[in-house]
C-alpha cells in the first residue's frame, strides 16, 4: 500500500511540475505580430472600428452645431457571416471611442432593462423618491448607429480568399436622414482548407 501511495504522490508531483512548466506570454496589443487566423479576431474588430471612428470624426458628422454632444443609441449590428461572433465587441469599442471623443453620449435604454424598469419604482412606497427617476427624465436618442458584418469566400490559385466587410450607418432619428455611412474591408488569404466558422 505504501508503494502505491509513493507512486501516486510522485505522479501528482510530476504532473503539477509539468503544469507549471508551460510558459504564457503577454501579447503587446500595439505590436502584435502573432500569426493571423482566417476567421475574424480581435485585431480585425479593432482595425475596423478605429478606421470607421476616425472617418466619422474627420467628416465632422458628430459635431453638433451648438457644441453639445449628441445622444446616440446603438441599434442593431447584424452578423451576416458564417461565424458565431459577438457583434457587441465591435459596438462596444465604437461606443467607448465615441464617448471618449466627447462628441456623443450613449443611451442604454434599449440594452439595460433596468433603465425602463426603474420607472416602475415610482409606484412603490418602498423606495426613496429622491432616488427614483422622474417621469419624462430619460434622454431621448437623436442618433442611431446600426450596421452589418458580411463574409465572402473565394478559391483563387488554390488559396482561400476571405473578404469581411464592416458596414455602419449613423441615422438622425429626428428626420430619418443618414448622416454618415462607412465601410471597412478586411481581406485575408489562407490555405484553401482553412476554417472560418
Amino acid at each position: 500500500m505504501k508503494n502505491y501511495m509513493k507512486i501516486f504522490l510522485s505522479l501528482i508531483l510530476m504532473l503539477s511540475l509539468n503544469a507549471c512548466a508551460t510558459e504564457t506570454q503577454l501579447i503587446d496589443n500595439e505590436n502584435d505580430s502573432t500569426e493571423r487566423t482566417a476567421a475574424l479576431e480581435g485585431r480585425d474588430f479593432e482595425q475596423a472600428s478605429n478606421s470607421m471612428i476616425q472617418d466619422m470624426l474627420d467628416m465632422g458628422t458628430l459635431s453638433k452645431p451648438n457644441g453639445k454632444p449628441y445622444i446616440l443609441v446603438i441599434s442593431r449590428i447584424r452578423n451576416d457571416t458564417m461565424q458565431r461572433i459577438d457583434v457587441d465587441e465591435l459596438a462596444k469599442s465604437i461606443r467607448i471611442a465615441l464617448m471618449k471623443s466627447g462628441k456623443v453620449r450613449v443611451t442604454a435604454f434599449n440594452e439595460d432593462a433596468m433603465v425602463m424598469a426603474s420607472g416602475q419604482l415610482r409606484q412603490s412606497g418602498e423606495f426613496n423618491k429622491a432616488n427614483v427617476r422622474q417621469s419624462g427624465s430619460l434622454a431621448a436618442p437623436e442618433l442611431s448607429l446600426s450596421g452589418k458584418i458580411t463574409q465572402r469566400e473565394f478559391i483563387v490559385s488554390g488559396k482561400k480568399r476571405i473578404e469581411y466587410r464592416f458596414s455602419m450607418s449613423i441615422t438622425d432619428l429626428r428626420n430619418g436622414l443618414t448622416l454618415w455611412e462607412g465601410e471597412e474591408k478586411i481581406k485575408k488569404l489562407a490555405d484553401k482548407h482553412a476554417i472560418t466558422w
